[in-house]
């Protein structure tokens, strides 16, 4: 394996990591920025009303997600396997 197909493939896997995490950091990021302003706007400063809000977010949207993030990681491990014959030669 030279160097450039090391990169591609670190280059490859960053990008898959990007991909499969941003959705739900994505969700907690928004509802937690909504709590907070929420928050501030009625001195409402209770520490679960931050929490339990991002958590059902998080759950529901890996569970809308779930189909696509399965079907691009066994993409991304399917690459992954074929390239590896071609690191013998």
């Amino acid at each position: 394996m030279n160097i450039e197909s090391a990169l591609f493939w670190l280059q490859e896997m960053l990008t898959a990591v990007a991909v499969l995490c941003s959705p739900a950091m994505i969700g907690a990021l928004v509802i937690g920025l909504s709590v907070a302003i929420f928050q501030a706007a009625t001195s409402i400063q209770e520490m679960t009303l931050s929490y339990v809000p991002k958590m059902a977010v998080v759950v529901l949207i890996l569970f809308l997600s779930l189909g696509f993030m399965l079907q691009f990681a066994v993409d991304f491990t399917t690459r992954i396997f074929e390239f590896i014959p071609e690191i013998a030669q």
